[in-house]
């Protein structure tokens, strides 16, 4: 019987393997790998890597197969990244980034990165995307809101300051 870190291990070397690794395939078996994700999921919900890439290689199904199930499956699993991982900036900034990227729903997207912002451990990268679909969205007055919440956390930050300068012209 194996334990619980033997197993782990021995699923994410078969990821690897499969995803990266079989030098007389072009492309990895991504249904299989999106289900030894799941496995891995089951073991460990804390694992945001295997959240991230799952949730990935589905959206990526949907867009090479032109198969929208796989879309919403991804939606449906990145969702429950975040409902099983709420405490810290990671998968409301991942659910953000899905909105923004692989469904291209802005208005969901900044209520993610904001709630993002919440938390301390939220990046600098995670102010940059949230002003950058403020100003796409043509939002200037929050902009500029979160350009200043984000120097006060980041005094030095070089994209906020650079945004600063733009949007108070």
């Amino acid at each position: 019987m194996q334990s619980r870190e033997q197993k782990l291990k021995h699923l994410k070397k078969t990821i690897e393997t499969l995803w990266h690794g079989v030098s007389d395939t072009k492309e990895g078996d991504y249904p299989r790998i999106i289900s030894l994700y799941k496995e891995v999921l089951m073991h460990d919900y804390h694992d945001a890597d295997a959240w991230e890439n799952m949730v990935w290689l589905m959206w990526s199904m949907a867009i090479n197969k032109k198969d929208t199930v796989w879309l919403f499956q991804a939606e449906k699993f990145a969702k429950r990244y975040l409902s099983l991982n709420p405490n810290g900036y990671r998968a409301y900034e991942y659910l953000g980034q899905f909105y923004r990227i692989m469904m291209t729903d802005e208005r969901l997207a900044i209520r993610y990165y904001e709630s993002a912002l919440r938390w301390k451990d939220a990046p600098e990268t995670t102010f940059h995307s949230l002003t950058s679909l403020y100003i796409k969205t043509g939002d200037r007055i929050s902009a500029i809101g979160n350009c200043r919440f984000n120097l006060k956390r980041y005094p030095n930050d070089p994209y906020a300051q650079s945004k600063m300068k733009e949007l108070i012209k």
